[in-house]
């Protein structure tokens, strides 16, 4: 008797399509509520199915997947619930560290530290789920957060604004300023302990239930084995810079849903607005695409950061007119439009730097031609 032949294994692009509508979708109203949230077995679910590891080689638990179906995954999750996929993707960077280096960053400018390889299988499959507290080193001014040698180890002081995920994560990733223009970047228990204190969830204006708070650090004490890595700051500074000048797929995945939301809107002119918006969208996504997947990462900076200020203002557009399209009933808690609108403000702000700012006011700031 011949077995059957295995089922081919699913496309990592429709396993996110099948839990987006099956469970994403239906919750994002919550997940953005602070009285209800994001549910950790929602991300522990997102995790089961390979789709916080999707480049992670499949022998390390991963789905082995290339850039492109990375990009489009992340498209999927960041337009079914813009909450639960701001959290989880907070686990990339750690992940990455975990796995010895920094992507973009040459090797020479890296020290590893030893809790990469502790932590390596459990982050690389996911098993285990970490946060970031790093926003702080964009910031202008004395450091945020400072590291201070402590015989072996380190002590570390400040306070760190943005720190996601709270209370659903396993790990965070403090970053702090170094002696010698250093950054190191440390992996600690995401909990409450001698020197390390949370405040309460921050009031946002939009994904509410990601569990976003401060943290206070006050002499948190870092041994060795809690290290990820020492960086050199002036080359991890120029990475960053490169790094924020791409257009982001978050982006383009809120703004390709709220298109599609658009075209099926039983409104005058809503589909044909929607079609006209699409063309535009697909041709930047397209060479957005292009850049993210095929070109290094530190050429044609400019091309990037036009993109990405097109883009934002292109998704800031489509969501308010479909908040028009929609009339009064958009302005319901209920109803995912408002959400959108302010979703598509939150893409504005996440990672800004000045060029990315500037980029940004130029594309908002372009004004249609009059027709005479």
């Amino acid at each position: 008797m011949i077995a059957p032949a295995p089922e081919p294994a699913e496309d990592p692009v429709e396993r996110a399509r099948r839990i987006a509508v099956e469970l994403l979708e239906p919750h994002a109203a919550a997940a953005d509520d602070p009285a209800r949230g994001v549910r950790r077995e929602h991300t522990r679910a997102l995790a089961e199915a390979g789709l916080l590891s999707v480049r992670i080689p499949e022998g390390e638990g991963g789905l082995g997947a290339g850039a492109v179906t990375d990009v489009e995954v992340t498209e999927v999750l960041a337009g079914a619930c813009a909450a639960t996929w701001f959290v989880v993707n907070q686990h990339r960077t750690p992940q990455m560290l975990a796995r010895g280096g920094v992507a973009g960053l040459d090797p020479a400018h890296f020290t590893p530290g030893a809790a990469g390889p502790e932590h390596r299988a459990a982050l690389s499959t996911a098993d285990q789920q970490a946060g970031l507290a790093i926003a702080h080193l964009r910031r202008p001014g004395p450091p945020a957060v400072r590291a201070e040698p402590d015989g072996a180890g380190w002590r570390l002081h400040g306070r760190a604004d943005w720190c996601t995920g709270w209370g659903l994560i396993d790990h965070v990733m403090i970053a702090a300023a170094a002696p010698g223009d250093r950054y190191l970047f440390t992996l600690v228990p995401a909990r409450e302990t001698a020197g390390l204190r949370a405040g309460s969830p921050l009031p946002l204006a939009v994904m509410g239930g990601t569990r976003t708070v401060a943290l206070e650090i006050d002499g948190l004490a870092v041994g060795p084995d809690a290290v990820l890595g020492l960086a050199d700051g002036a080359s991890y500074r120029e990475l960053d810079a490169a790094r924020t000048a791409n257009p982001t797929a978050a982006t383009t995945g809120l703004l390709r849903r709220v298109l599609r939301a658009l075209a099926e809107l039983d409104r005058p002119g809503a589909a044909e607005l929607a079609a006209t918006l699409s063309r535009r969208a697909e041709e930047l996504r397209t060479e957005a695409l292009a850049l993210l997947t095929e070109v290094p990462l530190r050429e044609r900076i400019p091309e990037r950061l036009a993109l990405r200020g097109e883009l934002g203002a292109l998704a800031v557009r489509a969501a308010n007119a479909l908040v028009a399209a929609r009339s009064g009933a958009a302005m319901l808690r209920t109803s995912p439009e408002q959400r959108w609108a302010r979703e598509a403000s939150f893409h504005l702000v996440q990672a800004q730097t000045p060029p990315v700012r500037e980029a940004q006011l130029a594309a908002l700031g372009r004004l249609p031609d009059r027709q005479r």
